[in-house]
């Protein structure tokens, strides 16, 4: 499978990405890898997940595409949520901030 997730507020690769590729400067917390892109990643973007706040199930496809395109690349919901909201929890997070 292979995908980054939130770990104790911080992001971390899985165990199955470590196993197929290397990441020179993770040990050191550099998450600026080229050589993984989550929107590449198939499974990734297409796992269900439930919303941490309101308990919708969502797709990470789903919640980046509604997000991205409603802040038209001002804000990128990989860099704000890491896949842990769906798209309208999350536009609604970051209304309420301004």
């Amino acid at each position: 499978m292979g995908f980054f997730s939130e770990i104790d507020g911080e992001l971390k690769p899985s165990e199955d990405y470590l196993a197929t590729h290397a990441l020179l400067g993770y040990e050191d917390g550099d998450m600026e890898h080229d050589d993984y892109e989550i929107e590449e990643d198939e499974v990734a973007m297409s796992l269900m997940r439930k919303c941490n706040n309101c308990g919708k199930a969502f797709t990470l496809a789903g919640a980046m595409k509604d997000f991205d395109s409603y802040f038209d690349g001002e804000f990128f919901y990989m860099e704000e949520f890491v896949g842990q909201v769906c798209g309208s929890c999350a536009i609604s997070e970051l209304e309420k901030e301004f």
